[in-house]
């Protein structure tokens, strides 16, 4: 089974973690206590709480251990330093951050990393519903 870490506890976080947590190890870390609690009590995870710029909170979520790591915190600019420090300091290998604004997406690939777009990726959808 692969430890995968899911930041930001939003819609897409909360969904994303309940598929995993299906067949994967999976810890979920949310500043907000109520975001944590929508996952309910049958979450096959575990809940962090916490601010993820804290090293303290990373390394409890057990970012060492990572196979994943998946930053959706709707904030472009935490998403990529914390997917810096993943990359750098710990080594997670798949890292994969939500990115709002468009223009940073080539900024950010630069940095090695995964980027989603939600309007980029809705684009190209409803192009390929009329082709």
């Amino acid at each position: 089974m692969r430890y995968i870490l899911v930041v930001g506890c939003g819609k897409a976080g909360k969904e994303l973690a309940l598929e995993f947590a299906r067949t994967e190890n999976v810890v979920m870390v949310d500043k907000d206590l109520k975001a944590l609690d929508t996952l309910g009590d049958d979450f096959n995870g575990k809940k962090i709480w916490g601010d993820v710029l804290d090293v303290n909170v990373l390394e409890n979520a057990g970012i060492k251990d990572a196979d994943a790591l998946f930053l959706l915190t709707g904030n472009d600019n935490l998403n990529l330093v914390v997917g810096k420090v993943a990359k750098r300091k710990y080594g997670v290998e798949k890292i994969v951050l939500q990115v709002n604004d468009i223009v940073k997406k080539r900024i950010f690939r630069e940095e090695g990393l995964t980027i989603v777009n939600r309007t980029y990726l809705i684009v190209e959808v409803l192009k390929k519903c009329i082709s």
